[in-house]
């Protein structure tokens, strides 16, 4: 059996997205941080692990993004979670609320249903949106207090959907990573993910991408971090198609390990079909 590890609770988004990669017969380990899920993949005690990295509103998770930087795991899957949510309460009635508990990239992905349906309600942040469904479980009497989750977290905790589809942007899409200790082989449509530094002086940014558009590979994705080493050093988080080992994207590693001050593969996997 697969040991999963993910954000917990049971019932959250990393949850949902896990069950989608492995179906729910895996070993499912829900831990409370991202550093526990690269922890428990590094140890050996989680054969993966599930986190997200992007939003298609919110944008970078920068937690994951450092975490790579730190880490020796290998990129082996991604995942494509359509994010539905839900206002879900014990109560039955939306003018009982007086607040909503969710992570806060739910609470800015629902900001403009909140304004305009429970406008001046407390919004409290919570580690996860599972969590958020749980404390609103336990709730009772005066306290009438909502969570935002999914549908499958309401049911997991026996709430009442009050609401369904709250997100302001209705195609919200959150990309997950799937994180191994091992490469993955080619599959034929694959994405690599790499971290790079450029030389700090001008050019030198468009020096660093020079070699992927004179190979014609595709670049999906670029973000920067700071380096965390010198002041005002950045890393970029570069995805492109296709797989490290196939002869042209191989060809172009090659150069940018000559030529950039630091070039890591963090994996190539197979591409999402979503």
């Amino acid at each position: 059996m697969t040991n999963v590890a993910f954000l917990g609770p049971l019932g959250t988004y990393s949850h949902d997205a896990a069950v989608q990669m492995y179906g729910e017969s895996m070993q499912a380990m829900p831990v409370d941080g991202f550093n526990e899920i690269f922890a428990a993949v590094e140890s050996g005690e989680a054969d993966f692990g599930v986190a997200p990295i992007e939003n298609s509103t919110e944008g970078a998770i920068n937690q994951t993004h450092d975490l790579l930087v730190q880490s020796n795991v290998h990129i082996s899957g991604e995942i494509r979670l359509r994010i539905q949510h839900c206002l879900l309460s014990s109560s039955s009635d939306l003018s009982d609320i007086t607040a909503v508990h969710a992570h806060p990239q739910s609470l800015a992905q629902c900001r403009q249903w909140l304004n305009v349906n429970l406008p001046g309600v407390e919004l409290i942040s919570e580690s996860s949106n599972a969590a958020a469904a749980e404390a609103a479980s336990r709730a009772n009497g005066e306290n009438k207090i909502a969570a935002i989750a999914s549908a499958s977290a309401g049911f997991r905790y026996g709430l009442n959907a009050l609401a369904e589809g709250i997100e302001d942007i209705t195609n919200n899409t959150t990309r997950f990573i799937v994180i191994g200790m091992q490469p993955t082989a080619p599959t034929g449509d694959d994405a690599t993910s790499l971290l790079v530094s450029a030389s700090h002086q001008p050019g030198g940014l468009r020096r660093m991408l020079q070699p992927l558009e004179d190979a014609g590979v595709n670049m999906t994705r670029i973000e920067s971090r700071p380096a965390r080493t010198q002041l005002w050093e950045y890393v970029f988080f570069i995805d492109v198609t296709g797989h490290c080992q196939d002869e042209k994207l191989s060809k172009v590693l090659t150069i940018l390990k000559d030529e950039t001050p630091l070039l890591r593969v963090l994996g190539s996997y197979p591409r999402a079909r979503t």
